[in-house]
């Protein structure tokens, strides 16, 4: 769960999914990240601060690891720098570097010479750039995701992004703004996924409600965001 604060949400959390156990990053001013655990998966949940590029009033990510067997698996939650101005789009372009730095990482870790089984999502905000003065370096959100995909894909790094049902994810509401691709899940190249429709994430939430109004209440109730959810093949 995502720009949530514990004071807020513990109660609910423990009430609700008591044979869960829980963590939440920490950052001055920001609300966080939550993640849960099962009770009876063995896991190890680190903060990830470099996921802040040196800007210590942004979100750094959380990983967390899971151990089924002999078989390890890393979970990376993130929650990347909005806006499309050039400094924020520059920050999501080191973040995205610290995603792939993190990844070969773990694949020198990984028993018997193997690639690490490697998951990073959430909301990446890829919204493109807009540059002051410059209508040449201008992106749009899908240019930004493109080259993401590309830097992810490469050889080197070995991550893909995995096909979602909805491809908006996020939406708030108004008419002054669109509905945006802003939530993504990559994964190392050899995992396998469950299929939702033939796609391998299934979004629901506001994406699934018949009409714009009950879409908007949605939203009002819950979040601008939607629902991402996946099954990992062993």
């Amino acid at each position: 769960m995502y720009e949530v604060k514990g004071s807020a949400v513990f109660d609910a959390m423990v009430t609700k999914m008591p044979s869960y156990s829980f963590s939440i990053t920490e950052s001055p001013g920001v609300p966080e990240i939550l993640v849960g655990v099962r009770n009876n998966l063995t896991a190890w949940v680190t903060q990830k601060d470099e996921l802040q590029s040196k800007v210590p009033t942004l979100r750094p990510g959380a990983l967390a690891t899971i151990q089924i067997g002999l078989e390890r698996y890393s979970f990376l939650f993130l929650h990347l720098k909005s806006f499309p101005n050039p400094r924020d789009w520059g920050l999501r372009d080191d973040m995205f570097q610290h995603v792939a730095s993190l990844k070969r990482t773990l694949d020198k870790r990984a028993p018997g010479g193997q690639k690490a089984n490697f998951v990073a999502l959430g909301d990446v905000n890829t919204m493109g750039l807009n540059a002051a003065y410059n209508n040449q370096s201008d992106l749009t959100g899908e240019d930004e995701l493109g080259f993401v995909d590309k830097r992810m894909t490469a050889n080197v790094n070995g991550i893909r992004r995995l096909s979602k049902t909805h491809h908006e994810t996020w939406w708030n509401g108004k008419n002054t703004l669109p509905p945006s691709a802003l939530d993504h899940v990559y994964a190392s190249k050899h995992m396998k996924f469950k299929k939702f429709a033939g796609k391998e994430v299934e979004v629901s939430g506001w994406v699934g409600e018949p009409t714009k109004a009950k879409k908007k209440a949605w939203i009002s109730k819950f979040s601008d965001h939607s629902i991402l959810y996946g099954e990992i093949h062993n």
